[in-house]
Formats: C-alpha cells, structure tokens, sequence
C-alpha cells in the first residue's frame, strides 16, 4: 500500500468525495488496489482529477494480522474512555498509538472537565440548582451559532454520569470553580462548573485522569499497542469500514475491526500543513507563539477519515491562552488591572473574557495591523503583585521579558515605546479612567477590576499566546458516528475528542470542555461501536 505523504493528503481528500460519488458509494471506498490508490494521491498532489480515486486502503484483505470488535485508534483520554466504554458493553478491543504509552495530549493537561447538576457541584459551589440544560444553553451561545446544538445538549446530559463513573473507577473529586465570562452570554447561564480532582488542576497533572483510564481498562480485558502508527482505514463498499491499516517499524498490518473503529487520535495541532489549510490562528500559534501539544497530535484521525468522505464541522479557533499572566483562566484567580491595545492604541476586547475568546481577539488584531498587542497597566498591578514581574518590572523590562515588557512615567512615552500613536493611546485611557470613575464599562463589558490607570509607573506588556490545541475536526452524530459529506452516518466508524468537532464554536468556551467532550463522546462511541451488528 502506498503511503500518502502530508503533502498531498488535503488535495487527496478533496478529490476522494467526486471518485466515491462517481462509484454510488457513501462514506467509504470501493476496492482498489495499491497502484491506482497511489495513482489519485499523485494525481491530487499535482492538481489533476483525472482517474482520482480515495487514499484509503480500500477491499477486504486476504487475510487480517490482528483483530477485534472494536479497534480503538489513540490512547488519550478519548480512546481510553472509548476502550472502558466497549469492553464494559462485552465487546473485545484492541487500542492501538504510535507513541510508548498511553495518556497522550489529556496527560499534558490539568485534567479538569466540566458538568452541571453534579453532587459535587451541589455541595463544594452556590449553584446548587444549575442544571446540563443551562450548560448545554451556555455553550450554544458562546458557539456563536456554530454548534450542533443537539450534540451539546447530549454531551452536557452524558457529563454528570460520566463524573460518577470517574468516581467509581478512583479519581476523587476535589474542588469546582468556573471559567470566566463571555459579554454577550445571558446572565445566569455561567456557573462554577470545573470539577478538579485530587492531584490534578495543573497543567501536566492529566495524567493521574488517564493513569486512572488506563488502569481500569486493563482491569477489563482491553489489549494495547503502543509504538504503533495508524495509516489507513481500510473500507469495503458494502460493508464500510472494516479494519485499519497499522504501521509498526518496517512492518504493516492490517487489523479487522469486526463492529466498528473509534477515531481517538486528537486535533490537528502540530500539522501546519492542515493547518495553513483550515486554521489561520493554529498558523499563528505555530509559527509566532508556543504549543504546548502532544507532538504527536498531527490530525491523523482527521486525515483518515477524509479520506473516506467523512465532513467536517467547527474548522478553526484555537484553545490560547496568555502564556505569561495566565490572564482570565479562573474565576477564583485576582484579575490584572489593565486595558488591552492594539496596534493603533485602541481598546478592542474585553480582557476579563474568559481566556481564549480575549485570545481570538488579539490574534485577529494583530493580523489587521500587522503589529503586536499590549496589556497596558499602572501601579496598580503592581501593588497587586498580579504578574511575575510586578514586583520591579523595571528590572524585568531589562532582563528576562526584553522586548516584551515597557515602563514609562508617562502614557506619552509608553506610547513611544511600544510604536503606537500617542494620541490614540492617551485618548483610550483618558476614556477608560472616565468609565473607571463611574464604575462601569460601557464599551465592553468587563466586570472585574474597572480600575483607573492614572498612577505611575506605567507597564506594557506584550500578549504571548500559549496554545493547547486546535478546533474542529469530523462531524458525528449524537451517536458518535461519523457523518459523510451526504449526511449520511459512514458505517462502523466512530470518533471522539479533538479529532472532532461540532460541539464548540469558533473559540474555545473554557477550561474543562475538551475533556467533557473527549470523555463524553468518546464512551458514546465505545458504546456505540459495541453494540453494532458485525459485518461479517
């Protein structure tokens, strides 16, 4: 089987969807054999559609080297979930990840998730009454229209229970705070939902969440092959998909999946090829920021199911967040005193918006000027102590945050410092004192720290982005089942976590969600994948 290289896999997938409407097939590749397989992933890659056929390793083998019910591809805190949820249903399953261990980008993660109506939300927060109908609303109208509102009302229903069977299998729920808020939200609808577990909440500390999945899949029976990288599926035009094509050293195999396969394998994070094909701001992050991915988070599930016609949904937006101040990340966190300036001097956001809704703004901003924005502040914060240079930011400004970070006496010879016109930027704090002294701001929204920046030294801070990975990815059902570009379910092909999307918008509505998401879909889709019928 010839192996598609990066390069041509976006042109590959473009011309699979016109090869398998030509063929009367939905969601799956007809048999073919190596040579014309190869032939469309050439011909793509030089812009021809002559004779294009899918890049999928298409037909039934001869014979299988491995097999199951249900073939897990990633072991992350999706494909975890996802193996858990199939075994409990009496399914036999293999799990297979090209890394040495299983835990993947959740492990690098603080391991919070979100939920509503919990007990523990009952009995450690004031929301006491909050309800996943109240979640589900709060994250439809974060997505700006974007979202399939039936797959988040089923992901925010599947959390509470989800939790309790976190519970029973060890983790011990600690604490719960919330995100922070969204300006155009309707009030009452945030709510302290981020439940936090015993030795977990920082980043890296995913891994007791995944060290805990993995155990319990052992425990029922599920197989595992780590250093093994997942290529193809491999489809039949009657059956669906039938199997998986796994590369291990010099070796392919090719593994049956008797009742279905369940794509785990995360975002296209780290490929800046799909990147530069779907998402301007994971360019940025890649090339301008720091990603703090799983380096092998390279959008291998995406990939392979477009090239079996599979659709995509919510493409684009990042989860970003302030990679020096952390700024807006937890409600229970002091907020900075500050205003946000683009390259003109002008305010532009919110800055005590949750995380990465301030972050879209500053990416989008700095692509329309073509310039750097600030975090302008006073000794305010630095009375505060609210950001690790605070303490002598003039010492800072001269050392490790050069080039980052400014003090002045003066708005004037800030403005200097930082190229922005000097006018604009005096006029735009001149206008945020007047909203200070009334208490109010009444051109965005903030709700924290509506304090005046009238008192030298005055600070600016250069916005760094830290990213935690990429939106979008293939479209599901409320079943976890992939969808084609027809509409139509491909059969026995399932998929989870961030190699999906559809249940977020175009910005990521706070910390918890990704492994709400993961963990909720990804046992739909083990349960799922149990309980079809086998093709064979």
């Amino acid at each position: 089987m010839a192996e598609i290289s990066r390069r041509s896999f976006l042109s590959g997938a473009a011309v699979a969807g016109a090869a398998l409407a030509s063929m009367g097939i939905a969601g799956c590749a007809a048999p073919q054999n190596a040579t014309a397989t190869s032939s469309a992933a050439s011909a793509a890659s030089s812009g021809s559609a002559a004779s294009a056929a899918p890049t999928a390793a298409a037909g039934i083998p001869e014979s299988w080297d491995a097999e199951a019910d249900v073939i897990v591809l990633g072991a992350g805190g999706t494909g975890l979930s996802a193996a858990c949820a199939a075994a409990e249903a009496g399914a036999s399953v293999q799990v297979y990840d090209v890394d040495i261990k299983a835990g993947g980008t959740t492990a690098l993660s603080g391991g919070v998730i979100q939920a509503a109506g919990t007990q523990w939300q009952k009995e450690m927060t004031d929301f006491k009454d909050d309800t996943p109908e109240k979640h589900a609303e709060c994250y439809i109208e974060q997505a700006e229209g974007r979202a399939d509102e039936e797959l988040v009302k089923a992901m925010t229903a599947r959390a509470p229970e989800l939790m309790e069977w976190l519970a029973s299998i060890g983790i011990k729920w600690t604490s719960v705070y919330g995100n922070h808020h969204v300006p155009y939200v309707t009030e009452g609808l945030h709510a302290d939902r981020i439940h936090v577990y015993e030795g977990g909440g920082g980043i890296g500390e995913g891994g007791v969440l995944t060290d805990t999945e993995f155990a319990e899949a052992e425990r029922l029976g599920v197989e595992f092959f780590f250093e093994h990288k997942a290529e193809h599926l491999i489809c039949n035009g009657e059956a669906g998909v039938v199997g998986v094509q796994i590369s291990s050293g010099s070796k392919t195999l090719n593994v049956k999946a008797n009742k279905g396969v369940v794509l785990a394998l995360g975002g296209m994070d780290r490929d800046e090829e799909m990147a530069a094909a779907f998402n301007p701001q994971l360019v940025w992050d890649l090339t301008e920021q720091t990603c703090m991915i799983s380096e092998f988070a390279q959008g291998d599930g995406i990939r392979m199911g477009m090239e079996v016609n599979a659709a995509l949904a919510t493409v684009g937006g990042c989860i970003d967040f302030d990679a020096v101040t952390g700024n807006a990340t937890n409600n229970t966190l002091p907020q900075i005193p500050c205003i946000f300036v683009n390259g003109a001097g002008n305010r532009f956001v919110c800055e005590d918006a949750t995380y990465a809704y301030t972050i879209r703004a500053i990416f989008q901003q700095e692509k329309q000027y073509g310039a750097p924005t600030w975090m302008i502040m006073d000794k305010h914060m630095v009375d505060q102590g609210a950001a690790a240079w605070a303490a002598d930011p003039e010492a800072a400004a001269s050392g490790d945050f050069a080039g980052d970070l400014f003090v002045a006496n003066t708005i004037e010879e800030l403005a200097e410092a930082i190229e922005v016109p000097a006018v604009a930027l005096k006029g735009t704090v001149d206008t945020w004192n007047a909203m200070a002294a009334e208490g109010a701001d009444q051109q965005y929204g903030r709700t924290m720290e509506i304090t005046p920046l009238d008192t030298p030294p005055f600070v600016a801070h250069r916005n760094r982005s830290a990213n935690l990975g990429s939106l979008g990815g293939l479209k599901i059902d409320t079943n976890a089942q992939v969808i084609d570009n027809n509409g139509n379910p491909i059969p026995h092909l399932y998929a989870g976590g961030m190699n999906t999307g559809g249940w977020y918008g175009s910005y990521y509505p706070g910390s918890g969600t990704s492994l709400t998401g993961g963990l909720v879909f990804g046992h739909i889709a083990g349960e799922s994948a149990a309980a079809a019928e086998a093709w064979a």
